[in-house]
């Protein structure tokens, strides 16, 4: 995460500016989440939503998200500052997304087996996130969060992040694509 603070900080300047220029607010978004037995911590993001427009309920209302929160969260640019959750300690690499503590209490109503996923540390990515099972899909994200936990070791961290980086690129490169075709349709 050392590694991955200093290369981000080649990006974080022009993403921050990228932020204000679209919109009024702050450039980082804090957001309470879960981690490990219940305890709860605070995680950062690039805001890439409109201020004050964040819901409880699964799922994302588009009319919310800015412009440059729609790219950043397309090549996943606005998880960089997650990283700072990693090295101090409260976040690993892989493992359940630590989920918006108001979320949390949303899914755990309508499921009590999702504080199974409290018992390893919260990661960036995970077996739900390559799958591409949201949290509007709770019950399928539950099932990869504790088929990663009964299965976890360090290869099986390793494939995780492998394909999480070709998803990156692959998403990257789809932006990429799409910026330079819709010059051409000019």
């Amino acid at each position: 995460s050392g590694l991955g603070l200093a290369l981000g900080l080649l990006v974080a300047v022009p993403i921050a500016v990228a932020i204000k220029l679209d919109s009024p607010g702050p450039v980082f978004y804090r957001q309470e989440r879960t981690t490990q037995f219940g305890d709860r911590f605070s995680v950062y993001k690039f805001r890439t939503m409109r201020p004050e427009s964040e819901s409880a309920t699964p799922g994302v209302d588009a009319t919310r998200i800015t412009r440059v929160g729609r790219l950043l969260r397309r090549t996943h640019l606005d998880e960089l500052p997650q990283l700072w959750a990693i090295f101090v300690g409260k976040m690993s690499v892989v493992g359940p997304r630590a989920a918006w503590t108001a979320e949390e209490e949303f899914i755990q109503r309508e499921m009590a087996t999702w504080k199974k996923r409290w018992f390893v540390k919260p990661g960036l990515t995970g077996l739900a996130q390559i799958n591409e099972a949201t949290s509007t899909n709770s019950r399928a994200k539950l099932q990869y969060d504790l088929t990663y936990i009964r299965n976890q070791s360090f290869w099986f961290d390793l494939k995780i992040v492998v394909r999480q980086v070709w998803l990156v690129v692959r998403d990257a490169a789809a932006v990429v694509r799409r910026q330079v075709g819709g010059n051409h349709d000019r």
